[in-house]
């Protein structure tokens, strides 16, 4: 425990230290969110957050060649999955900056990432199976290859397109990258824990700085570093064919990303436009116009993320309907609670609004 918790600290040192240089790097070329309708800031603002991230994640794996222990052994045993998503990161990284100083289409944006997961499956980072509850594991043949690349793609897009709003993503995956690091140490995967508590400490470090009023934003550079690194250690934690799980807790870790792309993307489907438009209509932006204030509406997505990470450590070591019924009591309790407590922020602030109409943000 004591080399978790050194890479989590180390992580998030080198990520806190570094936010101030990268924001000054993001001015001098030019990375920088000005304010327009559709968002929320008034002022412009550093987006070049990713590199704080980045060296955050990285520079921990030096210290593990440097000291000898159990831990350290098998991360140098295991080396050759942390390289490759190391290496599939720092070039995901380099399209979010290049997409963030000077602008890249949907289209070649869609391309590079496809190829990018395309090496993490190369690297051995790959989705071989998924278990089945009524028998034998599902193993996914040729199909291993476009799922894995589907699942990556997917997720680092909804951790981009969920980056709206001040210490969203930062918090919400620190909140997922804890979650994965006990789910991990439960089942005995200590390489993929190390990368979890590396990825927590990152985002942690990273959060002061991009907390509401946020000095510096993620930018494209962060959130689909962030949604890489996530997918890939999503991919090690739940579909490795040792520890391969139902596709229930993955997707239940990662509901919240998955779930506000999915209804953005059909909204704008059945309003006629382009799945990639952006607009207002995310989670977020709808409790905003509710009432809550930025800094309320990420506590509420934090205790959303941690229902939900709770919920993924318990079906992955203990999959019944006694677990189930427990989840859904507690889910239920945790919904209510958050309803009254939003209910109540919204009539203290506007005691004379009737009911159904929205605040503007």
């Amino acid at each position: 425990m004591r080399t978790y918790f050194t890479v989590l600290l180390l992580a998030m040192g080198v990520s806190f230290l570094m936010t101030p240089i990268a924001a000054r790097l993001a001015f001098w070329l030019g990375a920088v969110d000005r304010p327009e309708a559709r968002k929320i800031h008034r002022e412009p603002i550093p987006r070049l957050g990713g590199l704080a991230v980045l060296a955050g994640f990285c520079v921990p794996w030096v210290a593990l060649y440097l000291i000898d222990n159990r831990v350290a052994r098998i991360f140098q045993e295991q080396q050759a999955l942390v390289l490759t998503l190391v290496g599939c990161g720092c070039l995901m990284f380099v399209v979010g900056m290049l997409d963030d100083v000077a602008g890249l289409s949907a289209a070649r944006k869609l391309v590079l990432q496809v190829g990018i997961a395309a090496g993490m499956y190369a690297g051995g980072i790959r989705i071989t199976e998924v278990t089945n509850p009524f028998g034998e594991a599902w193993a996914l043949g040729w199909m291993a290859g476009p799922v894995t690349v589907l699942w990556i793609v997917g997720l680092t897009n909804a951790t981009n397109l969920l980056d709206g709003m001040d210490g969203l993503v930062a918090g919400v995956a620190a909140v997922l990258a804890l979650s994965l690091a006990m789910i991990n140490i439960i089942g005995g995967n200590t390489v993929v824990a190390l990368l979890t508590f590396a990825l927590a400490g990152a985002t942690l470090g990273f959060l002061p700085y991009n907390f509401s009023p946020a000095r510096i934003f993620l930018g494209d550079s962060g959130s689909l570093l962030v949604g890489l690194l996530m997918a890939g250690i999503g991919t090690l934690s739940f579909f490795k064919a040792a520890t391969a799980t139902l596709v229930l807790v993955p997707l239940l870790l990662f509901a919240l990303p998955l779930f506000d792309t999915t209804q953005v993307v059909i909204g704008r489907m059945r309003r006629g436009r382009h799945p990639f438009t952006a607009d207002d209509t995310h989670v977020h932006h709808r409790l905003l116009r509710f009432g809550l204030s930025q800094k309320e509406a990420a506590i509420f997505f934090y205790a959303v993320t941690v229902f939900l990470g709770v919920a993924a450590i318990v079906l992955s070591w203990r999959f019944t309907r006694g677990s189930f019924a427990a989840l859904g009591i507690l889910g239920a309790v945790l919904a209510a609670v958050l309803l009254a407590w939003s209910w109540q922020l919204r009539q203290r602030r506007n005691p004379d609004r009737p009911p159904g109409t929205e605040a503007t943000p």
